[in-house]
Parts: structure tokens; sequence; C-alpha cells
């Protein structure tokens, strides 16, 4: 992890192979996401995602929508692509077989799994060496787990403004900045 993270850090052409390990490319992913300056999901945020943790249903869904929407833009395609990659190895877990009956075994890491292992990373309380980060109490924890599990389930429709959104959206800056819309007509 630490040979990758220095080649990653000087700039160097990294390819990633059969001959790193997946768990040392995955921990070099937890320690990036861990050691970013601003976390994917901002700290000021963290208290409002981590609420909806006892939330459940569309309920839960909207609000981390709306959440979703708070994001900067580059944390949020950043979040959203890291989602579906994470959903995509779940996808992975379970054992399969190929196509000539071949029993192919499964990776074995969960959506709950998934979330266990890179929630902390992705929502974060205090900066890292900041306080007692290492303190977490169970009950954040838990609710961490919950929360991203749900965002990596249902990745795909959280990320969308649905029509009804777009056309208020589209509506309201009719009326205070047409300006705008065909700035984005011309755009599309």
């Amino acid at each position: 992890v630490f040979k990758l993270r220095e080649e990653f850090d000087q700039g160097l052409d990294v390819f990633l192979d059969e001959h790193q390990s997946v768990h040392d490319v995955a921990a070099l992913l937890k320690e990036f996401l861990r050691d970013m300056p601003d976390p994917l999901i901002p700290r000021e945020l963290y208290a409002a995602f981590l609420s909806t943790a006892a939330m459940e249903g569309p309920a839960q869904l909207a609000v981390l929508q709306l959440l979703l929407f708070l994001l900067p833009p580059c944390h949020s395609d950043t979040l959203h692509r890291l989602l579906r990659f994470l959903s995509e190895v779940a996808r992975h877990a379970e054992g399969s077989r190929g196509p000539d009956g071949q029993q192919i075994p499964g990776n074995k890491m969960t959506v709950s799994n998934l979330a266990t292992i890179f929630g902390p990373n992705i929502l974060q309380k205090e900066k890292p060496g900041e306080k007692d980060t290492g303190a977490m109490n169970f009950e954040d924890s838990a609710a961490i787990i919950l929360v991203l599990q749900r965002l990596i389930e249902h990745y795909q429709t959280l990320f969308m403004v649905s029509p009804e959104m777009q056309r208020d959206v589209l509506r309201r800056l009719f009326q205070t900045d047409p300006d705008v819309i065909d700035y984005l007509l011309r755009r599309k």
C-alpha cells in the first residue's frame, strides 16, 4: 500500500493489474478517502446524513437525495462513481457458475460489508488527527453503515433528478432568469 501510494503521490503511471493484491488496492482507496482534506460528504452535512438513518422507506430516500443535491459538483460526481463501483463489487458477493459450469467464488463483499469498510472514510465527523476521531460511538458507527448501505443500494435513483423537479426548476428559472434557460437549451 505504501509503495502504491508513493507511486501515485509522485505522479507516476500506476498500472493496477493481477500483480497487486485487491486488498492493497482497497486499502489505498480507503486511505485516500480518509485523508482527503474535504471528505466526499462534507463534515457540515455529517449530522444531516446520519439523521436519515432513523428514517425508513421513501422518506429516507427523498431526504438523502436532497442532501446529495447539496454536495459540491466534484464531490457529487466522485461519490456517484464510487457508489456505482461499490454496487458493482457487491453484485459479485455470491459465488456463481461460469459459462462452462465451473464454480466461480464470490468476493464476499456484500453491501453491508462494503458500507462497514468504506462508510467511516466517506462520512467523517472530524478531520483525521483532530480531537478523538478513533473513538466513534456505536450509534454513529451503526448510522454511518446504514446510510452508506442505502446510498450504495439506491445510488441510481438518488442521483437522478425527476422530470417533475426538472420542470419545476425550469418554470422558476423562466420566471426569474430566462437567459439561463436559453443557455441550458443551447448546451443540451
